[in-house]
């Protein structure tokens, strides 16, 4: 199907679109998302004068909203999913899914969000509800292609809680997956604190400990500020507390690998 059957069969469906300069991201002279149309006519001539134009999809008048993951910094696509999962937010996969020319992911759901954008969510993930490039654009030979259903827009599914309240909010919504319920970033401190204060006990102390020295580095604390609590916490929340070589072992794991992260 070329790109202009295929957009044209888009905007039957209410679909509305808009022409990119061939081989970028960069709409034509005059339009943007905010001149998107579903008018097969209007569409019909942007292609037949461009017939290589890529292809922008405006995404608030279908209520759409896409977590776009990209693929261009140290971290695998793997190993950002893994991080929004280590946050509580959930990406499910049976939605329509397309994949970008640098190997980046964009999962489509549904909802209705105030917010039209927030860009680097958490390293690696925008979140966008104004428009984005779709499927068949091309950069450099390279294709945005559908690996779920076949450039099938009708099977997308609504989108989880936290996508919907983190548009909402215009901050990052954290999970409490013990009630199942969302907690903002004002009081995601003081849960983490809870959970400290909570303790851990023999089977999980060395990972229960990594995770919390991993939380207190992120957030940029001193390193002899991290080390002191770090103690404090072996020492008075693990029971029993774990021998003071493994403390020293996993404060320097942990502030290698991060220290790593800023030097590439």
């Amino acid at each position: 199907m070329t790109s202009k059957n295929y957009t044209l069969e888009l905007v039957k469906h209410g679909f509305k679109v808009f022409p990119l300069v061939p081989n970028t991201k960069r709409p034509i002279k005059d339009q943007s998302y905010l001149t998107a149309s579903n008018d097969p006519q209007t569409v019909a001539k942007w292609f037949d004068d461009l017939p290589q134009a890529n292809l922008g999809l405006e995404l608030a008048s279908k209520s759409l909203v896409v977590v776009d993951i990209d693929n261009h910094n140290s971290a695998s696509i793997r190993d950002t999913i893994l991080k929004l999962a280590e946050y509580g937010y959930d990406l499910p996969a049976e939605t329509y899914i397309e994949q970008t020319p640098s190997g980046g992911l964009h999962f489509f759901y549904t909802g209705t969000v105030p917010v039209k954008r927030i860009t680097n969510f958490i390293p690696n993930v925008d979140l966008l509800a104004d428009f984005t490039v779709i499927a068949p654009s091309s950069i450099n030979g390279d294709a945005y292609r559908s690996i779920t259903d076949q450039y099938n827009y009708t099977k997308i599914r609504p989108a989880p809680l936290w996508l919907i309240q983190a548009m909402q909010e215009r901050k990052p919504v954290y999970t409490d997956k013990a009630n199942n319920k969302p907690i903002t970033s004002k009081n995601w401190t003081g849960k983490k604190l809870d959970e400290i204060v909570t303790g851990t006990n023999a089977g999980d102390r060395n990972n229960w400990l990594t995770r919390q020295v991993g939380w207190l580095v992120r957030t940029g604390a001193d390193p002899k500020t991290v080390y002191t609590i770090a103690q404090q916490i072996n020492r008075d929340y693990i029971t029993p507390p774990l021998p003071d070589n493994e403390v020293n072992t996993i404060f320097k794991s942990i502030l290698k690998r991060e220290v790593q992260k800023y030097d590439r």
